[in-house]
């Protein structure tokens, strides 16, 4: 009989998965470039060269983190865009459950794909570029999602989806700025509702018209 081969290395003393979760909630609460590698090895619980052989290096380490984040606590924008059956209602749920998200008391206030790299260093425009990309395409979901409403006579005719995307997406995060900077979860729901009552729905006609 052959022996089964050896190995190759030692095995590795942590779990990756809750070393990960460290390192989310590292960049989510002070961002990327005020990340030191010190800062999250300890976090983490692990050696420098046990970061590097786990996760490569920083950079996609934070790549990492903010595809783990966006899969996890940044689900809730799908689910919003998906569940509601009206265009008005998705968004409403949509800027509601971010202010539920970014005032959560259990995690750092505000959210990761938005503040993780508003202060990066031209070595680091990439880093900036590949959240960019992510805001991008949650942006083009939201405008999906309104023209849709529009397809279906939701909308006025004179609304302008591209204009009202626009609200919705800077709506949402400023809302992230604002929990970072310490706002309560009952202010941000009533910059939601006073945003809301600006939605351009389709007025009824009137009794007389619709006889006429």
């Amino acid at each position: 009989m052959t022996a089964p081969p050896k190995q190759r290395g030692r095995p590795r003393g942590f779990d990756r998965d809750e070393a990960l979760e460290s390192a989310i909630r590292l960049f989510w609460s002070r961002g990327y470039e005020a990340t030191s590698i010190s800062d999250l090895t300890q976090a983490m619980d692990i050696t420098p060269p046990s970061l590097y052989a786990a996760f490569g290096d920083k950079k996609r380490l934070f790549l990492e983190a903010v595809e783990r984040y966006e899969q996890e606590t940044g689900c809730f924008a799908r689910r919003a865009l998906t569940s509601e059956p009206t265009a008005e209602l998705a968004i409403r749920r949509l800027l509601l459950d971010a202010a539920k998200s970014f005032t959560d008391p259990k995690n750092p206030k505000g959210c990761l794909i938005a503040l993780g790299a508003t202060n990066c260093a031209i070595e680091s425009t990439d880093i900036f570029e590949a959240l960019a990309e992510r805001r991008r395409t949650a942006e083009n979901s939201v405008r999906a999602r309104i023209a849709a409403g529009q397809k279906a006579g939701e909308l006025s005719d004179n609304a302008d989806i591209d204009a009202l995307t626009g609200m919705v997406t800077a709506t949402r995060y400023g809302l992230a700025i604002k929990a970072r900077d310490g706002a309560p979860r009952t202010r941000l729901r009533r910059i939601v509702e006073q945003l809301m009552m600006m939605w351009p729905r389709r007025e009824e006609r009137s009794t007389h018209h619709r006889r006429a």
